[in-house]
């Protein structure tokens, strides 16, 4: 079988490798979530002069280095395709993760983090940009939602070789998986096509057909451009779509297990299993959005799912639950929304912006958006000794209801297929 997408037949054989090296693309970035919060603990013993401020300063190395990776490999896409950056930035964030597992101080794995995270913070854009442009639009936010759940894949994964391998291996073991993304920026280079809208693109430049309305070739695009008035209107939005989704998620992903625990009670095996049930909640979502995406358009759901997140997030944290059933369930029922945003936010932003400025837009919008939210678990430490925990978590919602106000102000009519 074979579908017709962006003017190019693609064989479902196609589309399913396409699709497969996505999910496996963004499970690594899951992987690199939580590799460093298993390794953390087991350093401080490995390193007795290690303490927990070097130890933050390594995991702000890796931020900072994903943020940077957006303006780096975004632009590189542009120019030279999406399959040679993605081949280029898997590549290079699998050596330099397998290299940390050789790291011998905190020095030299902040500088090796930093190297991973220039490589890893693009991957997101590029592998999805590749997808969506392999995607007939009506089915993007589909494939989107698919794409998604390589995050929880390797999440999952890497706590399992944590769990099982750690004790005999140490450490060291959770870099080396890491590597393994080599082997899979080799199969991409070797089995997967480039994406037929930059290709065609590319075409018509070497004929000399210039888009009247950028006045740019594709290998003349970069960060700049987006800052030029015909992209910097959808570029800001971009950024504060990217920058409140981003705020979110390192909200709950730094501060939740603490409210777990400090400000309801819960055990570590509580609250630990909880968490991994959000995870499957969250797979479901997935599946969830998969489906409603054929039957309304993307920019309805991403406006009502922020919505329904504000409310949800409110509902579970903002009102005091005495009961742990209903609070538990309601803490599933905050998870969907998110999770359906996060689903479609890919195919979303992918349409925001032509083919020649496309990843460098996605990429540097995700990029900033990351760089802002790196602020915020220091802002919230700092609330919190005033108001708590949970009255500052509580407030997050607002994130959700800036996320519904931004995409509602991007105009449907200038998104591009």
């Amino acid at each position: 079988m074979s579908e017709v997408a962006n003017g190019t037949v693609i064989s479902t054989r196609l589309r399913a490798r396409i699709l497969a090296i996505s999910i496996m693309g963004y499970a690594f970035d899951g992987m690199d979530i939580i590799v460093f919060a298993l390794a953390a603990p087991l350093l401080l013993n490995a390193w007795p002069t290690l303490n927990v401020v070097q130890i933050g300063v390594i995991a702000t190395c890796m931020l900072i280095g994903m943020s940077c990776g957006g303006y780096i490999f975004g632009p590189i896409a542009d120019k030279f395709g999406r399959k040679r950056a993605l081949v280029w930035c898997i590549a290079f964030f699998g050596i330099t993760t397998g290299l940390t597992g050789f790291a011998q101080d905190y020095i030299q794995m902040a500088a090796l983090r930093f190297l991973a995270g220039l490589g890893l913070g693009a991957e997101w854009a590029l592998g999805g940009t590749l997808l969506q442009e392999f995607t007939e639009p009506e089915k993007r936010a589909k494939y989107s939602s698919y794409m998604q759940m390589g995050w929880p894949l390797g999440y999952g994964v890497t706590i399992l070789v944590g769990y099982f391998l750690t004790p005999i291996f140490g450490w060291q073991i959770l870099y080396y998986l890491g590597a393994t993304a080599v082997f899979l920026a080799i199969y991409i280079h070797l089995g997967v096509p480039e994406s037929p809208m930059w290709l065609n693109l590319r075409d018509e430049r070497a004929k000399g057909l210039v888009d009247e309305k950028s006045k740019a070739g594709v290998a003349q695009v970069g960060f700049k451009d987006l800052l030029k008035k015909e992209h910097l209107r959808t570029f800001v939005y971009v950024v504060i779509i990217c920058t409140s989704m981003m705020c979110t998620y390192w909200a709950v992903n730094t501060w939740l297990p603490t409210i777990l625990a400090k400000e309801r009670g819960m055990s570590p095996k509580g609250y630990s299993t909880l968490l991994m049930a959000l995870q499957i909640v969250a797979l479901a979502a997935y599946f969830f959005s998969a489906w409603i995406s054929g039957k309304f358009t993307k920019r309805a759901i991403m406006a009502v799912s922020g919505l329904l997140s504000a409310l949800t997030l409110y509902v579970w944290l903002g009102i005091e639950w005495e009961n742990d059933m209903t609070f538990n369930v309601l803490a599933g029922l905050a998870w969907i929304p998110p999770g359906i945003i996060w689903a479609v936010l890919n195919a979303y932003l992918v349409e925001q912006f032509p083919t020649n400025i496309r990843v460098a837009g996605v990429a540097s919008g995700f990029a900033t958006g990351r760089l802002i939210a790196t602020l915020l678990p220091i802002a919230m430490g700092a609330a919190a000794q005033q108001y708590g925990l949970t009255v500052v978590m509580t407030a997050c919602a607002v994130f959700y209801v800036i996320v519904t106000i931004a995409v509602l102000m991007l105009r449907p009519k200038t998104q591009h297929i």
